[in-house]
């Protein structure tokens, strides 16, 4: 239904302002950062899920069964599609601000989306690695009587792994945004509709 109501959004803006319409740009920049965080999420839950299949049966109410793994991805899948949409639209939103520079061109903001997937993959990686001992959510003491020490600590892993993603994320978007502010500025010639 969304992408219905963005290929009519397209034609009615290219209708509308012919050779000058973005819509349909901005769309598929939206679509390209939802697949990129689909594709991102659907790896990370389905790892995930094999070091710690609880975290998705008790912490995301997926029903135990044989295709959990399967069921994770699809999960990690819809929710990172969400994500990257959102992330993608955010970038658009900061980089085509009204101000007196140009807007961001999309052949510049395309190479750069490099900056948070590296940024959701290494805080992925590292936050757990760092800190899978610390427990600000009190896994331990609500999950004390379903798992045992090792199956908490692998939940606390599992867990810290997604904070890092988001973290990774935010962090990676912002020094994106950033970088393309700094281009505009320096008057990198990008006007959006190229």
């Amino acid at each position: 239904m969304l992408l219905g109501l963005m290929l009519v959004v397209s034609l009615l803006d290219f209708y509308r302002n012919g050779p000058q319409a973005t819509r349909f740009r901005e769309y598929g920049f939206i679509m390209i950062t939802g697949a990129l965080g689909g594709l991102i999420g659907f790896v990370n839950d389905l790892i995930t899920s094999s070091i710690s299949p609880e975290y998705f049966i008790l912490g995301k109410g997926i029903e135990e069964s044989p295709d959990l793994r399967i069921q994770a991805g699809l999960f990690g899948l819809q929710v990172g599609i969400s994500a990257g949409v959102i992330g993608g639209a955010v970038c658009l939103f900061a980089t085509g601000q009204k101000s007196g520079y140009p807007p961001a061109k999309f052949s510049r903001l395309l190479p750069l989306l490099w900056m948070p997937v590296a940024g959701a993959i290494l805080c992925g990686v590292a936050l757990p690695l760092g800190f899978s001992k610390f427990d600000p959510a009190q896994f331990s003491s609500q999950l004390d009587t379903l798992l045992d020490a090792k199956g908490i600590s692998r939940f606390r892993q599992v867990w810290w792994t997604h904070i890092g993603l988001y973290a990774g994320m935010v962090v990676g978007l912002a020094a994106m945004i950033l970088r393309a502010a700094k281009e505009r500025k320096n008057g990198y010639t990008s006007p959006i509709s190229e």
